[in-house]
């Protein structure tokens, strides 16, 4: 199996830096790791004790084209 790299999502710790799972903040995807950044520099202008983070976001395939599509 290969693994495609789709974009980038933000992510905040529900409990600042103890340790717990991040969570996404929203469920968009980025598709550049830019703009995932410039969105988290906006939200930390105003939540500046946010722990916000930007992960990658992958899509497992199996390498060949055998996906099959319903209408």
């Amino acid at each position: 199996m290969m693994s495609g790299l789709i974009g980038f999502v933000l992510l905040v710790s529900p409990c600042g830096h103890d340790a717990c799972e991040y969570i996404p903040v929203t469920e968009r995807i980025y598709p550049h790791l830019i703009a995932c950044e410039q969105m988290r520099s906006r939200l930390l202008s105003v939540r500046q004790a946010a722990v916000l983070t930007c992960n990658e976001v992958r899509r497992e395939s199996s390498g060949g084209n055998n996906d099959q599509h319903q209408s």
